[in-house]
């Protein structure tokens, strides 16, 4: 396992507007709704796209929503990713195998990815990210940050062992991402005096980037609006930041 492989996501517990959280845990999966949407591992996007307009009447934004939620789930999402969904005031978090489907009737689909429940904690034990995530409204949201970053590694116990490390030391990130300083820690090392101040720098320093990647991706969501005086101000403001950016946003 490489654990820079692994994406992060939130999930809602009621597909069909039925409540179903107790059903994901004890039979250890997740799905969603979209029932008349067909089997989704051959279709493409754009496929899906129309499935929704035939079968739902989706259109503009709500076509864009739906979209998005069903091509995360059955494309995006993989195999060893991992999933987290609220019940009973915890959060239980699992890691998801791979996208099927099955006919439960005619013209009806349910879409499925079985699920190893790993761990249960209290939200207010998640970092404040990830708390983030999990107050979105969308049926599956996918973690805007590096899965090293969200402290979901730690509580499933992947800084304790030695392979992992090896694999990460193997693995480095990609350039520009920030993995938790503590994944790489011995307990037994002797600390540097000044490591304290520069965990703390670089703590401030990450928090920043958060920060600033939430409001490009407003202003992203802004440019996909209908309304054409909102793409145009998110346009704006988008060219004033790489105008006053010393370099361009995709160098590192």
């Amino acid at each position: 396992m490489n654990i820079f492989n692994i994406n992060l996501f939130q999930m809602k517990t009621k597909p069909g507007g039925i409540e179903k959280a107790a059903e994901f845990l004890a039979k250890r999966y997740v799905k969603i709704g979209w029932s008349k949407v067909p089997n989704m591992e051959d279709l493409s996007k754009e496929e899906i796209r129309r499935e929704l307009a035939d079968k739902y009447g989706y259109e503009g934004r709500s076509l864009s929503t739906n979209l998005g939620t069903l091509n995360t789930f059955a494309k995006v999402m993989k195999n060893g990713d991992v999933v987290l969904i609220n019940h009973d005031d915890f959060v239980h978090i699992g890691i998801v195998g791979d996208y099927f489907a099955k006919e439960i009737e005619e013209g009806r689909w349910e879409h499925r990815r079985s699920c190893k429940w790993k761990a249960m904690v209290k939200r207010s034990d998640l970092k404040e990210e990830v708390r983030s995530l999990l107050r979105n409204m969308t049926t599956v949201t996918k973690f805007p940050y590096p899965f090293v970053t969200s402290g979901i590694p730690e509580i499933l116990g992947f800084e304790n062992s030695h392979e992992q490390k090896e694999v990460i030391l193997n693995n480095p990130p990609v350039k520009g991402t920030r993995p938790d300083p503590s994944i790489f820690e011995e307990t037994s090392e002797k600390k540097d005096p000044k490591s304290d101040e520069r965990m703390e720098e670089s703590g401030l320093l990450n928090k920043l980037q958060s920060l600033g990647a939430t409001a490009l991706g407003i202003l992203e969501e802004e440019m996909k609006s209908d309304d054409s005086e909102r793409r145009r101000k998110a346009a704006a403001d988008l060219l004033n930041i790489l105008h006053n950016t010393k370099r361009p946003l995709d160098s590192e």
